[in-house]
């Protein structure tokens, strides 16, 4: 039997609707349907509830129920690798902000330049594969920045980097330091990714 069978008739065995459960838990009915449809499965905290609420044991109500186990797995998958993306993701910004600092001359890296060069770029690699893992994964790990960059929140804000990227350009000609060009080279290729993205 799985999942969705065991949460309907441990319902019916109580004589109980839908709409009485998702009272008792605070929840909406549509909410119930779906774990019975077995359309989406409920988190951890939410189980122990049901599993209190119906008198019916945890193993019992998983058991034999891969979809579920494996709902769970990747929730835990999910909150673990955030961990680790979140990590990578402040180290690649404070290189980032000492390459931007060398650029204008705030710091000298020097002889140190080419290490972290070498260590920006495997930070950007296992960046990358995570985000692979994600979507082969659908684990929804993207911060909501990400979400906004990506053009997942709408393709305006796709934007913010292209301006950016412009901006700091504009900064280095007023200041007369570095190479501003490379600036607006990587902005006008983000407006052309940004312009491909929505015209696919």
């Amino acid at each position: 039997m799985k999942f969705g069978e065991r949460l309907k008739n441990a319902r019916l065995d109580m004589n109980l609707t839908q709409a009485d459960v998702a009272n008792e838990l605070f929840i909406t009915r549509q909410t119930i349907s779906s774990w019975e449809n077995e359309k989406t499965y409920p988190d951890i905290s939410s189980l122990i509830k049901l599993s209190n609420y119906y008198h019916i044991s945890l193993d019992i109500l998983l058991k034999e129920d891969t979809g579920m186990r494996e709902e769970l797995e990747k929730k835990y998958v999910s909150v673990n690798m955030k961990k680790v993306y979140g990590k990578l993701q402040v180290c690649f910004f404070i290189l980032l902000f000492l390459f931007i600092a060398n650029v204008l001359d705030i710091v000298h890296l020097g002889v140190f330049y080419i290490p972290i060069l070498f260590v920006f770029i495997f930070i950007g690699l296992a960046m990358d594969n995570i985000s692979e893992f994600n979507i082969a994964s659908s684990l929804g790990i993207k911060y909501k920045w990400q979400k906004y960059v990506s053009g997942d929140m709408g393709y305006k804000y796709t934007l913010i980097l292209p301006i950016v990227s412009c901006l700091f350009g504009i900064l280095c000609l007023y200041l007369n330091k570095g190479n501003p060009w490379w600036s607006f080279i990587c902005a006008g290729l983000l407006f052309w990714v940004d312009f491909k993205t929505k015209n696919k």
